[in-house]
């Protein structure tokens, strides 16, 4: 382990809690609109007099074009709240909250996939009603009583969620520099 990254001080769940409610904020902002379509393809389809729907070609294009955006978008947050996440280390409530997601052996970025993963697990295993909702709230839970303040979805990709920025490696191989800079 890093001589700097075991200076690093783990984030209270209460600063989690709020960085996860900026992304989410965000996340809402993002699926608003075609949430909106596919809603608005619904109210329009209804017929109140047969009480079924009766889809015309306009109806069936928002329903379409809602269903697209809505694909575009969850491909959209699982690039940017996992992969990108796992390579900065930072989502935008984290930045604003001053904590940082890192490896829990280096204390660097623990890396796209592993971000991807972090972001993917828990929505899936929270999709399977009932035992996975529960496992998912134990989940969000853990760090209150966890001595590392880890998530259980953090001790499976082997992460933890600090105070400060991701420790910077002076010691080993340097990348190549940019010729720009």
């Amino acid at each position: 382990m890093s001589e700097n990254f075991s200076d690093l001080e783990a984030a209270s769940w209460w600063t989690r809690g709020k960085a996860a409610i900026v992304d989410f904020l965000i996340l809402i902002a993002v699926f608003l609109v075609p949430g909106v379509l596919i809603i608005t393809s619904a109210i329009v389809a209804y017929d109140d007099f047969w009480g079924e729907y009766d889809y015309s070609s306009g109806t069936i294009f928002l329903l379409v074009i809602g269903i697209i955006l809505g694909l575009g978008a969850l491909v959209w947050a699982g690039w940017f709240f996992g992969y990108c996440q796992g390579r900065s280390g930072t989502t935008p409530g984290k930045r604003i909250q001053g904590i940082c997601l890192v490896d829990a052996e280096s204390g660097k970025t623990p890396g796209g996939a592993r971000g991807v993963g972090r972001w993917l697990v828990p929505g899936l295993v929270g999709g399977i009603t009932g035992i996975g909702n529960i496992i998912e709230l134990i989940d969000y839970l853990w760090p209150i009583w966890d001595p590392k303040k880890q998530r259980l979805i953090d001790k499976v990709f082997k992460t933890r969620v600090v105070l400060g920025s991701p420790v910077q490696a002076e010691n080993s191989v340097a990348e190549p520099q940019n010729p720009i800079s």
